[in-house]
């Protein structure tokens, strides 16, 4: 008896368990090739993958859309139904305008594969300009008043790219600038002084950079210096990075250099319908900014802050606006 129901369990008959189930019809979304590095690219212009996918199932496969993760992706299929066996291409437009540094990029195919039914398409790559500086902003950090600081750009021409004559012009007294080559036609140096006594608080001044180089004739970048008071502000100045519209979060921490307690009074951003909070802590004030707008026209403002301290009723932290 034991070797019968040995024999029936092995053969899956016992309590009706079946044997060899064929697996249910349905579509299968592959391609062979779902990642595409495209090197190094100048930031201009547009370029185009096209990435060819297959039904390996057994049930017509159906292209439901594409979803790409940027804006700077177009997407654009052939079929929106694949028999079969079938093929079809899918064309990815990348956008390398205003692109800069390491791309990781996706698109999603979203279909009836009840497996994969949102498939990841990758694109990969280096954007660089035709021309660089490093740094991109130019800041001393905390120096005193009265002294001279002394900082330097790197300007370089990518690729087969080449240098003419470079030039750089300040529109602040803060601070002088010269210039110097480096590689004929490929490298220059950018030397930022500043010139004593500057300031309490934040300087800052724009860099214009000639670069000789017809595709990228100029560069501007921002140089600053904070010389430090009664007060530490952290940052220095609040850098609204996005696209135009777009809602960021931002603070500011204000501390007195002395470990003094005091009381902010008021708040005056540059648009009303800016919200903030203030946050006491320990001989410190943080204001939290939950949605403060990504807007060309903030590029310069400030946001004033009052304090109850007589010697320093006042404090102005600089708006620093990037549009993606």
């Amino acid at each position: 008896m034991n070797i019968i129901l040995k024999s029936l369990c092995a053969a899956g008959l016992l309590f009706g368990v079946g044997v060899g189930a064929a697996p249910q019809p349905a579509p299968k979304l592959v391609c062979a090739q779902p990642s595409f590095d495209f090197g190094e690219r100048e930031s201009s212009g547009e370029l185009d993958h096209t990435f060819v996918i297959r039904n390996a199932g057994n049930v017509a496969l159906q292209i439901l859309g594409l979803r790409p993760t940027c804006g700077c992706l177009v997407p654009k299929f052939t079929d929106r139904i694949l028999a079969p066996g079938a093929e079809a291409t899918i064309t990815v437009r990348f956008v390398l305008r205003g692109r800069q540094g390491e791309q990781k990029k996706i698109v999603y195919i979203e279909s009836n594969d009840p497996v994969t039914p949102s498939f990841a398409l990758h694109m990969t790559g280096v954007i660089v300009d035709p021309v660089d500086i490093e740094p991109r902003l130019l800041f001393f950090g905390r120096v005193p008043a009265s002294f001279t600081a002394t900082n330097v750009i790197v300007v370089t021409a990518a690729g087969t790219n080449q240098l003419g004559e470079v030039s750089a012009q300040l529109d602040s007294p803060a601070f002088t600038v010269t210039t110097e080559p480096l590689v004929a036609h490929k490298s220059a140096r950018v030397i930022v002084i500043s010139k004593p006594p500057l300031p309490e608080g934040l300087t800052r001044a724009s860099l214009r950079i000639s670069t000789g180089n017809p595709r990228l004739p100029t560069i501007t970048s921002v140089v600053s210096a904070f010389v430090p008071g009664a007060f530490a502000v952290t940052p220095p100045e609040l850098l609204l990075v996005g696209r135009e519209g777009d809602r960021i979060r931002r603070e500011i921490i204000l501390r007195h250099e002395s470990n003094l307690t005091f009381r902010v009074l008021a708040v005056e951003p540059p648009l009303k319908e800016i919200v903030y909070t203030i946050v006491p802590t320990n001989n410190a004030v943080r204001l939290e900014f939950p949605g403060l707008p990504v807007l060309r026209s903030l590029e310069g403002k400030q946001i004033r802050i009052v304090t109850d301290l007589p010697t320093r009723p006042e404090v102005l932290v600089p708006l620093r606006v990037f549009i993606r």
